[in-house]
């Protein structure tokens, strides 16, 4: 019979991205969310992000909720992916003929050379990157630590709220501001996490958490 690792196994593991690696990453996951032109690749960094997120989480709390706080995380992203396939979301509308599609896609989009990228796309890359310097410096500055918290949670802290308000500023698509809504609701449940440790209250959060989720999924199904 196989023996499946425990949580600490898994935790021993993954130890080398624990700390700041784990808030370097998100870096990572957040811009990948901001500039994908795929909702599908979206999706599957805000799942990531949600996993690296937990090895934050276990600094914090007792891995077995860390681990919750990582399952739910999950959950949402399959009721975002189910949704958007139902959907077929990024599709063309029943009323909308391809000739029309690509002549309004070649409107918007810049050449470069043999490449054709989306006009919207450098502009989000600019944004995310200049919000990621700003992020970094600001984070490294003792006027603007946050109190209770080491200095990857601080960093991530800011990467969250930051990357996730400007992925919700830049689209008025329900999927695209839900993922930035999710991102900075993570980056608070990572704050507050530092400051109270209470089942219950925890519970509250993940329960806000799959709320929030179901909305979103209303609101793409609305769309």
């Amino acid at each position: 019979m196989a023996n499946f690792p425990t949580i600490f196994d898994l935790l021993a593991r993954f130890d080398f991205l624990r700390g700041l690696p784990a808030a370097y990453l998100l870096f990572v996951t957040t811009f990948v969310i901001i500039v994908a032109r795929h909702w599908q690749l979206s999706v599957f960094m805000l799942a990531a992000q949600y996993l690296i997120a937990g090895l934050l989480f276990v600094d914090m709390l007792d891995p077995r909720l860390a681990v919750i706080k990582v399952l739910v995380g999950q959950f949402v992203c399959l009721i975002l992916y189910v949704t958007a396939r139902q959907v077929a979301w990024g599709q063309l509308p029943v009323d909308v003929s391809l000739e029309e599609a690509v002549q309004l896609r070649r409107q918007l989009q810049l050449r470069f050379g043999q490449f054709l990228l989306p006009s919207t796309t450098l502009f989000r890359i600019f944004l995310a990157l200049l919000t990621v310097v700003v992020v970094y410096t600001l984070s490294q500055r003792a006027i603007f630590r946050l109190p209770a918290v080491t200095d990857p949670v601080n960093l991530a802290v800011f990467i969250l709220l930051c990357m996730g308000l400007l992925g919700l500023s830049l689209s008025t698509e329900p999927l695209r501001a839900g993922l930035g809504v999710l991102t900075f609701w993570l980056g608070f449940e990572l704050f507050f996490a530092s400051l109270e440790q209470s089942v219950a209250l925890l519970a509250v959060l993940a329960a806000a958490t799959l709320i929030a989720a179901l909305a979103i999924a209303y609101l793409i199904q609305a769309r």
